[in-house]
């Protein structure tokens, strides 16, 4: 994992995690980023992720935000971002993978979409 680029878990309780993503998401970074956010979405299949902190992401970072909605669907599970950049949106929504990943404008939103989840 590249030193400009870090994925934090910020909390887990049984099938739901919350964890942010920071830095750039490009082909240099996500080789690192993609195999400890895959264990997580592999342990907790209902993930949040935080992009407020992401300063750019390429194809590849959404390639790996693809990857890992693919990862817990397997498991009846779902991927939500929360706070992406204005880049980070544009991309999702120009390729339409804000139509496969739940997107939502803070953090706060992407809780309250899913109620319940944190506090089991």
């Amino acid at each position: 994992m590249s030193a400009d680029s870090q994925l934090t878990v910020l909390d887990t309780r049984g099938r739901f995690a919350v964890a942010a993503l920071a830095g750039s998401l490009d082909h240099r970074t996500t080789t690192g980023l993609y195999p400890p956010a895959a264990e997580l979405a592999t342990a907790h299949p209902r993930l949040v992720l935080d992009l407020s902190k992401v300063t750019f992401c390429d194809s590849s970072g959404l390639n790996m935000l693809l990857r890992l909605q693919r990862r817990v669907s397997e498991d009846d599970g779902w991927l939500a971002v929360a706070a992406p950049p204005a880049q980070a949106l544009r991309l999702l929504t120009t390729t339409g993978a804000d139509q496969v990943i739940s997107v939502h404008g803070s953090l706060a939103e992407a809780l309250a979409a899913h109620p319940g989840e944190a506090t089991q």
